[in-house]
């Protein structure tokens, strides 16, 4: 099994669900342990596993945004691989999968065939349609050519991410965007399997998910009653505008989830989970699982 991390309720208090987390580009899934410690104390068993390409799930360094040969579909596969195994370990449990920035597109993805496996889901920090990901596709095949996929481009990159730092740059720290909490950011630019930058390989397949989820076509798996949550800060710039946001929450329902609801989070950035007031979202989720997912949590 890939590096993977499973935490439980603390001890004598039974199990009521089961969340599988899928973190977003450039991370790694330690940083998800205060969240996961949270719903722990609620009754839900978490899991997350490394992103092929991220923290542990690597070979060398140079691995890091390097999603291999089958991109997309094989990303998509390892959600599947985990979830299934999540619900042979723990049958019988409600089953929430949650996915943050592009772990959210990861999700949608997924759900685009395997609706039926799962009770509940939290889409958080996701990434808004982009018009310009098939010419992204095209110019980065072309580099492919003569540099490879393991070639790290500062066009392409400041392409992506570019625009997200441009709000907040009289803070003078990069990747400001994330947290409004200064010490998360600077953390996450201490650590060396963070913030590296995506192989030509990895942009690549970050554009496929695009082009897929905002995608009317292959929506195979219909589970109409599924209850959706989407989450977002109104500061994160990956949403590009509450027009953008609101325009991915319709696509979604009109592919055949009506039963999907949204809200935006004042003063807060791309990582909701780790902002400083993160335990309104948390709070905001139970609240979410209690009322659209019927669950029973104290």
């Amino acid at each position: 099994m890939r590096p993977s991390t499973i935490t439980y309720p603390p001890d004598g208090m039974t199990p009521i669900g089961v969340m599988e987390f899928v973190h977003g580009m450039c991370e790694k899934r330690q940083r998800y342990e205060k969240t996961m410690d949270y719903f722990n104390k609620k009754g839900f068993i978490c899991a997350i596993t490394d992103m092929k390409g991220h923290g542990e799930n690597i070979l060398t360094p140079d691995d890091l945004g390097y999603f291999g040969e089958k991109g997309q579909k094989g990303l998509i596969e390892d959600v599947h691989e985990f979830t299934m195994f999540l619900k042979r370990e723990y049958p019988g449990l409600p089953f929430i999968l949650i996915g943050h920035s592009m772990g959210s597109l990861l999700v949608r993805a997924y759900l685009k065939k395997h609706s039926r496996e799962v009770d509940a889901v939290v889409i958080s920090g996701s990434p808004s349609d982009n018009s310009m990901a098939g010419i992204g596709k095209k110019l980065i095949r072309l580099m492919a050519m003569f540099r490879g996929w393991h070639y790290r481009s500062p066009m392409i990159e400041k392409m992506v991410t570019g625009p997200f730092e441009k709000p907040f740059a009289k803070e003078g720290i990069v990747n400001a965007w994330l947290s409004s909490d200064r010490n998360v950011v600077e953390e996450y630019n201490k650590d060396p399997l963070c913030g590296v930058p995506f192989t030509l390989n990895g942009y690549y397949t970050l554009m496929n998910l695009i082009q897929s989820v905002y995608s009317k076509l292959g929506w195979t798996s219909k589970n109409p009653s599924l209850p959706v949550m989407f989450i977002s800060g109104a500061q994160d710039p990956c949403r590009r505008s509450d027009k953008a946001f609101k325009k991915a929450i319709s696509h979604f329902k009109n592919c055949g989830y009506p039963n999907t609801y949204s809200k935006l989070y004042q003063d807060m950035r791309h990582e909701l989970f780790n902002e400083k007031n993160c335990e309104e979202v948390y709070n905001d989720i139970i609240k979410f699982l209690i009322i659209k997912a019927g669950m029973d949590i104290a």
